[in-house]
């Protein structure tokens, strides 16, 4: 089972490396820039302080750590994403804004840190793509601080049938195609709807969350229930 990980990790850093290049393209185009706005209300829940310290997991392109510190530019962020492509966008991106802007490449399974090293940490729809999602949420609850908070935005099925089977037809109908043949990669944009298809429903996510230890674990329904953001503290 640990070798079938670390492949379907590899493969899917792999993956995420080859369309690195579309990537932050087909967000803003599929998403209409809502992507945005969700990162933005999510960042401020954290309430960053100066100083604090923050851990961008699955990082991808680094475009929450990026409105986190255009929220709180004297804030100290680290991102962690294991697709290297990733990263070398990332740096491009953030090197303008701060000097606190560090990147590691690595998974959520495995984090370099030492316990308690972060006053935060923030996830945009990559727990979904974790090789094994409770191991690395034990990993991030591992490096946060006690009375420190984490933001999780992420899809989830919990839709009403309506919007449910409008988001599917979008998801399978004109996401995947295009995406597929902007990006010249079309098995990665089927793997991506068929994480969003197969993720936990929030209560089942919830129950882990409060199971790993986090004390608090509050989930909202973005934009009619296409997101949602969970808010996770640590006693």
């Amino acid at each position: 089972m640990q070798k079938n990980n670390q492949s379907d990790k590899n493969d899917v850093a792999k993956m995420f490396d080859r369309i690195s290049s579309t990537y932050d393209f087909l967000n803003r185009f599929f998403s209409l820039g809502i992507d945005r706005r969700w990162r933005k209300q999510a960042v401020r829940k954290l309430k960053l302080k100066q100083g604090s310290s923050f851990l961008d997991c699955s990082s991808g392109t680094g475009d929450m750590a990026i409105a986190a510190l255009r929220h709180q530019p004297a804030a100290n962020a680290y991102l962690a994403d294991p697709a290297r492509s990733m990263l070398t966008i990332a740096r491009r991106k953030g090197h303008t804004l701060t000097e606190r802007f560090r990147l590691i490449q690595g998974s959520a399974e495995a984090l370099p840190f030492p316990d308690a090293s972060f006053d935060h940490f923030m996830i945009a729809f990559g727990i979904r793509n974790f090789a094994n999602l409770e191991a690395g949420m034990r990993e991030l609850y591992r490096v946060l601080k006690p009375g420190g908070t984490g933001v999780i935005l992420e899809f989830t099925p919990d839709r009403s049938r309506i919007i449910d089977g409008l988001f599917r037809f979008y998801m399978w109908s004109i996401m995947r195609p295009i995406g597929g043949l902007i990006s010249r990669d079309k098995d990665a944009y089927a793997y991506l709807a068929r994480t969003v298809e197969k993720f936990p429903v929030v209560d089942q996510l919830t129950a882990l969350f409060r199971r790993i230890g986090f004390s608090e674990a509050e989930s909202t329904p973005l934009s009619l229930g296409v997101a949602s953001r969970f808010i996770l503290k640590k006693q």
